[in-house]
Order: C-alpha cells, then sequence, then structure tokens
C-alpha cells in the first residue's frame, strides 16, 4: 500500500513539475538562429523571450508540429521603444526563406517587429504557413515590414482560427504589377470548409497588395469573419473575395486609397459568380447551398470609411477615353457595395432584400480625406498615382509593357523610411494620427474614431470598457451608433477637475485622488495595456520600466486619462 502511495506521489509531483516547466519563459540570447536552436531544443516547453531592442535572425523557418509555440518580445525600457527585431535568412541558393513560420500547431506571436527580407533586401514569399487542421494563431502588437510577397497568414487546411489584432503590417506584395495576392488565404483540402474564425482588430496595413481576405468563390464556406477598427492606408485593390460566409462583419475601418486599381467588366463572371449579376463589390456575398430562405446569417458592413484620391479617378476618365477610342471595354473602381439600384449586381440586391434581413450595409463615408498628421502619407499617395497609370495600361488594358517604363523603374510607393528593407532602424515605421472631425467621430460607438483605436488611447480604453456592450450593439443588428459615454472634451475635463494621480513622476507606487473605488489602467504610449487594477486607489508601478505612460482613472461614469512619468 505504502509503495502504491509512493508512486501516486510521484506522479502527482512530475505532472506539477511538467506543468511547472512548461510554463517557464526562456531568454533567449540575440544573434543568428539562437531561437531555431531554443525552439528545437524545447519545443512547446517554453515561453520564448526575446530581447527589447535586440537583433534576432533566423537560419531556417521555424516548424512546431503538435504543440503550441510562444514567442514574445519584452517590453522596451522605454515605453514605446523598439522591441525585439526577428529577421527573416536565404537558402543555400541565396533566395530568402519561403515563409519565416510552418505552424502545425498553435503558434501564438507578440510585441515583436518582424522583417521578412533578408540581409540583401530581398522579400519573403509568405509569412506564416498554417498547415493542419484545428490550429489556432495569435498574433498581436507587432510589426511586419515588409510582411511578404504573397501571403501573410495562409490557411491550408480545415477548422483554423486566426486572431490578429493591435499589429502595423507595411509593405505586403510587390511593386512589378496590381497581380500579387492576398494577405489572408485561406482553402481547404476538400474545398467545402474555409476559415473557422478570422478577427483582424485594430491594425494598421499599409502598402498593401491584390487582396486583404481570400476565402474562396466556390463552394468553400467561411464560418466567422470580422475586420473592425483596422486603417488601410494605400492598398492595390480589393478587400475580400470571398463569397459565403455564415457570419460576417466590416465596421469601423478607415480606408484610405484603397482599391485603386480599374476593374472591366468583361472579366465577369467570377469563379462562383453568377452571370446575371457581373458587378463585384469589395464585399462579396452569395446565397450558400440548401440556404432556407428568410436567412437568419449577418453580414453587417456599417460605419466604415472609403476615400480614394481625385488622381485615381482621373486615371479611369483617361483610360475610359482611351478604351472609346480603341473599342475595348470600359473600367471602373469598385465600391464597397453597390448601391440598391444598381443593375446586374448580385450583393446590392442581397442587401436590400427581405430574403436577407440581416444583410446591413450603410454609414459609409466617401472620399472624406481623414487629414492625416504625417504628410509623407500623401507623398506616397503621389507616388502611388503615378505608379497604377502604367500598371492600370498593361493589366486593365492589355497595352504592350513596351510603350512604358519597366515596372522596376515605376515610382516608389511602398513605406520605407529607411530606403532599405533590410534595415529597421527608423522608429516607429508609420505614424496613423489623424484630425478630421468627420473621421474622428465617424464609428458606430458614438464619439470614437474610425480606424486602428491604438492611435488614439484615450478613445481605445473607452471603447475596450466597453467591448461587451458593443459586440451585443452588432450582434443584434442594431445599425445606430451607441453611445459608451465617450467626449473628448466634457468627459474628459469632467474627469481631470476630479480624479488625479500622484506622484508624478513616480517610482514604486501612485495614488489616485478623488476616489477610493477607482478603476486604474495603465497605457504604453501607443495603447498597450500594461496593468490594470481596479476598486481601488493606489497601485504598484514599481515593476514597469521608467519612461512615459498613459493612466486611465474611472469611477462610475467620471474618466480621466493622464500622461505618468515612471523614473528608477
Amino acid at each position: 500500500m505504502k509503495s502504491k502511495l509512493n508512486q501516486a506521489l510521484i506522479v502527482v509531483c512530475m505532472v506539477i513539475a511538467l506543468n511547472v516547466h512548461s510554463q517557464s519563459v526562456y531568454v533567449v540570447e540575440p544573434g543568428l538562429g539562437t531561437l531555431n536552436t531554443a525552439v528545437k531544443t524545447h519545443k512547446g516547453t517554453r515561453i520564448y523571450q526575446l530581447k527589447a531592442g535586440e537583433w534576432y535572425g533566423l537560419n531556417a523557418p521555424i516548424e512546431n508540429v503538435d504543440y503550441h509555440l510562444q514567442i514574445i518580445g519584452a517590453e522596451p525600457a522605454v515605453a514605446g521603444g523598439m522591441p525585439a527585431t526577428l529577421q527573416t535568412g536565404s537558402n543555400v541558393n541565396g533566395s530568402p526563406f519561403a515563409m519565416m513560420f510552418d505552424a502545425k500547431g498553435d503558434l501564438t506571436l507578440k510585441n515583436v517587429y518582424f522583417v521578412n527580407a533578408d540581409l540583401t533586401a530581398q522579400v519573403g514569399d509568405k509569412f506564416i504557413v498554417q498547415s493542419k487542421a484545428n490550429t489556432r494563431i495569435i498574433i498581436d502588437r507587432s510589426v511586419l515590414h515588409p510582411a511578404c510577397v504573397s501571403n501573410g497568414v495562409d490557411g491550408q487546411d480545415r477548422s483554423i482560427k486566426t486572431y490578429f489584432t493591435n499589429n502595423q503590417v507595411i509593405n505586403h506584395g510587390h511593386q512589378l504589377s496590381p497581380n500579387d495576392n492576398a494577405f489572408f488565404m485561406y482553402s481547404d483540402v476538400a474545398n467545402t470548409i474555409g476559415v473557422d474564425t478570422l478577427l483582424v482588430e485594430n491594425n494598421t496595413f499599409v502598402c498593401m497588395g491584390t487582396n486583404m481576405f481570400l476565402g474562396g468563390f466556390g463552394t468553400l464556406v467561411n464560418n466567422y469573419v470580422n475586420f473592425n477598427h483596422n486603417t488601410f492606408v494605400l492598398t492595390k485593390s480589393q478587400l475580400g473575395w470571398a463569397t459565403k460566409k455564415n457570419e460576417e462583419y466590416w465596421t469601423n475601418n478607415l480606408m484610405f486609397n484603397v482599391n485603386t486599381q480599374p476593374y472591366s467588366n468583361s472579366w465577369q463572371p467570377m469563379p462562383g459568380g453568377d452571370p446575371a449579376r457581373p458587378k463585384p463589390n469589395l464585399i462579396w456575398a452569395a446565397p450558400l447551398d440548401n440556404e432556407v430562405l428568410p436567412s437568419n446569417r449577418p453580414n453587417f458592413v456599417q460605419y466604415n470609411s472609403h476615400y480614394r484620391a481625385k488622381g485615381f479617378y482621373d486615371i479611369i476618365t483617361e483610360m475610359n477615353a482611351f478604351a472609346k477610342t480603341k473599342g475595348l471595354p470600359f473600367v471602373y473602381l469598385f465600391p464597397l457595395v453597390w448601391p440598391k439600384d444598381t443593375v446586374n449586381s448580385r450583393e446590392a440586391h442581397m442587401f436590400n432584400s427581405i430574403d436577407y434581413p440581416r444583410f446591413k450595409y450603410g454609414n459609409t463615408m466617401t472620399d472624406v480625406d481623414p487629414q492625416w498628421v504625417d504628410k509623407r502619407i500623401y507623398e506616397h499617395e503621389t507616388k502611388f498615382i503615378a505608379w497604377t497609370r502604367p500598371a492600370s495600361y498593361i493589366h486593365a488594358m492589355a497595352q504592350p509593357s513596351s510603350n512604358y517604363p519597366a515596372p522596376t523603374a515605376w515610382p516608389q510607393y511602398w513605406w520605407i523610411p529607411s530606403e532599405d528593407l533590410s534595415n529597421n532602424s527608423v522608429w516607429p515605421v508609420f505614424n496613423g494620427v489623424y484630425t478630421n472631425p468627420e473621421t474622428l467621430n465617424g464609428s458606430i460607438e458614438k464619439n470614437i474614431p474610425l480606424g486602428d483605436l491604438n492611435w488614439f488611447p484615450k478613445a481605445k480604453a473607452v471603447w475596450q470598457a466597453n467591448k461587451e456592450r458593443i459586440t451585443a450593439h452588432i450582434k443584434a443588428g442594431n445599425t445606430e451608433q451607441i453611445d459608451i459615454g465617450y467626449s473628448p472634451t466634457a468627459v474628459d475635463n469632467i474627469g481631470e477637475a476630479l480624479l488625479s494621480v500622484y506622484p508624478n513622476p513616480a517610482v514604486d507606487e501612485i495614488q489616485v485622488r478623488g476616489t477610493e473605488t477607482a478603476r486604474i489602467s495603465i497605457m504604453t504610449l501607443d495603447g498597450r495595456v500594461v496593468k490594470t487594477a481596479s476598486n481601488v486607489n493606489k497601485v504598484n508601478v514599481s515593476d514597469l520600466t521608467k519612461g512615459y505612460y498613459l493612466v486611465e482613472l474611472s469611477d462610475g461614469s467620471i474618466v480621466n486619462t493622464t500622461k505618468l512619468r515612471i523614473q528608477k
């Protein structure tokens, strides 16, 4: 009996030891191949931490088979500082690796600057291949610059989940033509099941390629697709190329020069398209096989801003004048969804049909300039227009490329602050702050900005605290704005008068004046929450690195956000 008891105790101790071991953090030393070696050695038994501000290079793509791989960048010593860099490498032929990650198990990546170009500035084809069914990818608070040529997340099996939040993605595709590929791409070996879950929220995408989401035009059915509060800047072509979705949401997105490539009706019908309704939109929709009508499926496309500069429309006018003289088909630019009276548009019909009562399209701003703080965005807009003209004549009207400069001589519209894709020394890479009051108050949440809320941390904090209410509001199909108690002026001023924090600067602890029951949220300057506490009037900050932070104090309806300095 004693022997059996001892054996049982040994088993229990081993289980406890394994559980503790599986949660341990492995700090990876910087350098070439150090992360590869660590992952091969310890597999899923460690959380791999990369040192902030340091460089790590891959000597091969990282593969995880049937275990959860977690790579987390440490917080920089100064709030808002540069995270760890992880850069791809080259094979024996001198070509960059085909992918940075081959995910055959769950994968979590957080707070890392990914450079998917080798040291000779050749961009890698893909960022992640998700090649096993029922796996989950989480990518959060990271920068991808450059991101990839063809696919950012290439899902190659069924029931895949992707959660992509709080990231910056810069330079997807290539500059040789309008045709590259989709950043989020999902397929299934049986060609019946698309992505299970795709949540894309609070990201900024800059200089993107042909598609954001490609989920199929045939029998492939995607389960849940949600693009919410994203900023898109300088995007070649489509947003979503997927007709069949059980549940889809495009909400609160800010789109600046998105879908700038001309399209011709002569290219229709697309695979899976309806020859009787050949005119496509940026948001595709189609009946499901054997769908019972009226359908209960939600397709919620509300509170988005879609801007295109006049120069892109001028190209369309010029090309159609050319087409008229040559007897060629006319070209046009997609809207998000065609108006309800548009002839030959399947989606215009579905979004205005009693057969699809939960298909909601509206509250779209068209060609409203956000008024960016960073004027370089407008410089790249000018370059993008110049790039688009020869690319469009060659691609959309099949004109000889010999009539135009070689693609390598076209204007460079990618976002490369250092002028070298292999060099990530410029930080921060991009600034998405804008000033237009119309777009600053354009979301379904009253007074909340459109686009990526990480550029507006005060608004994001209030939005985050009300996510459950907001989600329920949208899921119920409500198209009117919801008041979540945020006012950029009144609320902040009231809170500032009634709630404050001291000492400031702080070393070990901060306290709140004005209440004993505050909710305290401490964030980095780009909106990343690093500490929270509820129903208190003080919180320990000795574990925070020195630098500047934002502190949100709330008590009931009173909210104040203030800057805090931590000193050591």
